[in-house]
């Protein structure tokens, strides 16, 4: 019987150290269906001008679609999960054509998502890695 008891403790313990707030790599659950707000584009935080918005991201977990709202345009593509792995790859991404004051970073930012080959998610923040920088390229931040 303490055995058992002491087995259901331990159980309990790794249970209750997972939240969705710090939660390792991968973590589809969290990655799909929930709009992220990009908060650094290769290390700097956006700078928006007048007629700019928020760049969002949003993955699609029925249609393997990303979607959001650039700097200036709508965009949209498709993406790939490696199922059990990090590794997440998009699609190059078409986009409306306004123009704003924010359109070099705009454009910087939908050349960035292609090359993207991983991801992680610590503290409700997406990081998104390519292939040969070990900081992120791009970050993001959960929307409420």
């Amino acid at each position: 019987m303490p055995l058992r008891y002491a087995s259901f403790l331990a159980a309990v313990a790794l249970l209750g150290g997972c939240t969705k707030h710090d939660e390792p790599v991968p973590a589809p659950v969290y990655l799909l269906d929930q709009r992220w707000i990009l908060t650094e584009l290769e290390g700097q935080k956006p700078q928006l001008q007048a007629g700019s918005t928020a760049t969002d991201l949003t993955l699609s977990s029925v249609e393997g679609s990303s979607r959001g709202r650039a700097f200036c345009n709508q965009y949209g593509g498709r993406y790939t999960l490696a199922s059990g792995t990090a590794a997440l790859t998009f699609s190059a991404q078409g986009s409306t054509y306004a123009t704003c004051g924010n359109q070099q970073q705009e454009t910087r930012y939908l050349q960035l998502l292609p090359g993207i080959t991983r991801y992680t998610i610590r503290n409700r923040q997406l990081y998104l890695y390519d292939a040969t920088h070990p900081e992120p390229q791009l970050v993001f931040e959960a929307a409420e």
